[in-house]
């Protein structure tokens, strides 16, 4: 019995080092590594004015296209490209918040009750000539209201 455990444990040994040296011989790489010199990126700040948003009602939201040169085909394939929004808080101050931003209203609908809405605020980055960004609103009810319109500063980060 001793002998039969040391002789597969022998064949599992030269087994094992077979392999380890054929795949130490091999030139073909298993995982395909890019090699990049250091990690850049590129801030665009983009306003939106009030006027500037576009009612799209095939889909019932508004939206704003902005041109995008820094976006290039290899930022487009090979990076990320992230939107953010700022919103403004009661006490004065702002905030960042990345896109897509989901936030849920409570509102006086005029007649003594109130009306609960939803409000996604989003973008799609699209490579081409020009490349661009597009800004979405839209309410869960996918009404028109431009009430709810007003100017906004959203931030693209691009990064490669």
């Amino acid at each position: 019995m001793k002998t039969k455990l040391l002789r597969s444990t022998k064949y599992a040994l030269l087994l094992l080092s077979l392999l380890l040296i054929g795949y130490s011989c091999s030139d073909s790489d298993p995982v395909q590594q890019i090699d990049f010199n250091e990690t850049q990126w590129e801030i665009v700040n983009v306003t939106i004015k009030k006027a500037d948003w576009e009612w799209d009602n095939n889909v019932g939201r508004y939206l704003a296209v902005v041109n995008l040169p820094e976006l290039t085909q290899f930022v487009y394939e090979k990076g990320a490209q992230f939107g953010y929004v700022f919103m403004p808080m009661d006490n004065g101050k702002e905030v960042q918040k990345m896109l897509p931003f989901v936030h849920t209203y409570w509102e006086d609908d005029g007649q003594g009750g109130e009306i609960l809405y939803t409000e996604t605020i989003s973008c799609d980055f699209m490579y081409g000539s020009p490349s661009s960004v597009a800004f979405y609103i839209q309410s869960s009810d996918l009404f028109r209201n431009d009430d709810i319109l007003s100017d906004y500063d959203f931030r693209v980060v691009l990064i490669w």
